[in-house]
């Protein structure tokens, strides 16, 4: 996935759903600060949580019948900004991308970066990325970020409030 055409290809979303992600994707920042990820999640209707969550578990997507959607996205408050910003974008792509994750009854979704086994389809896990990448990264949207202020990784992971290493998967990603 490359692109909004192809990510819209393979979620059901609403209208108006479709607007609140493109429009995130267009304007990464306002003001030189990165733009909330909480912020979109909740305008999705997801609640956002910090916890601790197991080491190695970087986010879940859990059932919460008090949220608009049915469901909250909890991130490990022991982890960077960085990461949890990404583990908030990464569990909004579980989502969408998977449907039968919206049922209120389905089993809770992790995002997990140990070695240990919390979430097992690998498919999905980069599903779930590739999905983040897009809506960060996708329809020129790095291009245009590294026109603007070059090809520095710590400028533009400030710009993106990512981590150094994302933008450089960004780069190889999007800047082919």
């Amino acid at each position: 996935m490359k692109s909004f055409k192809h990510l819209f290809q393979k979620i059901t979303a609403s209208g108006e759903q479709r607007h609140k992600l493109r429009s995130f994707n267009l304007s990464p920042c306002i003001g030189g600060k990165a733009k909330s990820v909480k912020e979109l999640a909740e305008e999705l209707g997801f609640n956002v949580y910090q916890s601790q969550l197991p080491k190695g578990m970087s986010g879940r997507l859990v059932s919460d019948p008090f949220s608009d959607n049915g469901f909250a996205i909890e991130v490990n408050e022991r982890e960077s900004v960085q990461s949890r910003r990404w583990s908030v974008l990464h569990e909004i792509g579980h989502f969408f991308l998977h449907p039968r994750h919206k049922q209120v009854l389905a089993d809770d979704m992790f995002l997990d970066r140990s070695n240990s086994a919390f979430y097992v389809d690998q498919k999905e896990e980069v599903e779930a990325n590739s999905f983040a990448s897009v809506l960060l990264f996708g329809d020129g949207v790095l291009r245009a970020a590294v026109s603007l202020h070059g090809r520095d990784n710590a400028a533009l992971a400030k710009i993106f409030g990512v981590s150094e290493k994302t933008i450089e998967i960004g780069k190889r990603q999007f800047l082919k």
